[in-house]
């Protein structure tokens, strides 16, 4: 009579292992190949950062523009909205993650390609118009907050900041997830995500990073754009999935 060992057992749970999970991966990598094209147009973000350090460490021997105005320096230094200002990373993802997982590669592209248009206005303006502004205190407290502000004054230096890409991408991102959730029912979300947006606008000026005449730039750069990609975009058949 044959008696099963602990191996047969060991060897009986693995596959059964493999037999659960492997249609769990097949969904997977189908899922992932059928938005290869939308993983493929994030290789931007590389190329972005690869310009934004250019104009920020290497084309540094240049005549800067300063646009800060007397209305700038009135506005009062407040540390706390240096938390906002930070949310402003992940508010890319809130944006882009949605569509990307669900069945919308219209919604997607049309807010990644607005996303992207901006940036690239945002690096070809620094080249040819290198601006920067004064604002900054010339000491920090030594509150959590304000040594959250020195993190970013150590990493962003405050020159090529005409038109403001956070107040931009904020704009954007905002329209996107409104649009979204308006379309969904979900009236709450358009609510949150206007508010953040607010927040973070009002976190340029109130932590020294950008002056007035930067959000007007990005307003104006978003009111072209809004039209263009929220508006008149149309999907291109090169980008229709399959």
């Amino acid at each position: 009579m044959y008696v099963s060992t602990n191996t047969d057992f060991c060897t009986f749970q693995i596959r059964s292992f493999y037999r659960t999970i492997e249609p769990m991966g097949k969904i997977a990598k189908n899922f992932l190949y059928k938005r290869k094209k939308r993983i493929l147009i994030l290789l931007y973000f590389a190329i972005y950062l690869f310009f934004f350090y250019l104009i920020e460490h290497v084309w540094t021997n240049r005549h800067y523009h300063v646009l800060d105005l007397p209305f700038d320096h009135m506005i009062p230094f407040i540390p706390v909205f240096v938390l906002p200002y930070y949310l402003w990373f992940v508010y890319h993802v809130w944006a882009l993650l949605p569509p990307f997982i669900d069945d919308e590669p219209d919604d997607y592209y049309r807010t990644a390609f607005a996303l992207f248009s901006g940036m690239t206005v945002f690096i070809v303006v620094s080249i040819i118009f290198p601006n920067e502004q004064a604002l900054r205190p010339t000491s920090l407290g030594t509150d959590i907050f304000s040594k959250m502000v020195g993190a970013i004054y150590a990493a962003d230096t405050p020159t090529n900041i005409m038109p403001s890409i956070h107040v931009y991408n904020a704009l954007i991102a905002n329209t996107a997830i409104c649009r979204r959730s308006e379309r969904m029912g979900r009236t709450w979300e358009s609510a949150l995500s206007s508010i953040l947006c607010t927040l973070i606008i009002l976190a340029t000026v109130f932590i020294k990073q950008h002056t007035i005449v930067d959000l007007i730039g990005a307003a104006v750069m978003y009111g072209v754009f809004y039209v263009v990609f929220f508006k008149k975009f149309r999907l291109p058949a090169w980008l229709k999935e399959k």
